[in-house]
């Protein structure tokens, strides 16, 4: 199984296992500094770790903190190294510009 199916499964697994869980209500106290701590069953929860940035936006409303998407993003460089992709759109260039000059 290569890298970009494992990342597929785990997200999806990821996002059943949210489905069927019970929406969780927790509450945290703002210290002098402002700061928070997140409770512990919410991190495990949705995978926060120790330097997982985390981004702070308003929705209708509401302030929501999310991790920062960018972060996932980058983690997946390098991830298809090993694919082909320019030797692969080259044949497949090659052959359509034969199946051009058939006709």
């Amino acid at each position: 199984m290569d890298a970009i199916t494992e990342t597929k499964l785990s997200y999806n697994g990821v996002r059943q296992f949210l489905s069927k869980c019970k929406p969780m209500r927790s509450t945290a106290v703002i210290s002098s500094k402002g700061q928070i701590v997140i409770p512990a069953s919410l991190r495990k929860r949705y995978r926060l770790h120790k330097g997982t940035t985390v981004v702070f936006q308003e929705e209708r409303g509401r302030l929501v903190l999310e991790p920062n998407t960018y972060e996932a993003i980058y983690a997946l460089r390098g991830i298809l190294r090993e694919f082909p992709l320019e030797a692969s759109l080259q044949e497949e260039r090659r052959a359509e510009l034969k199946r051009e000059n058939e006709r």
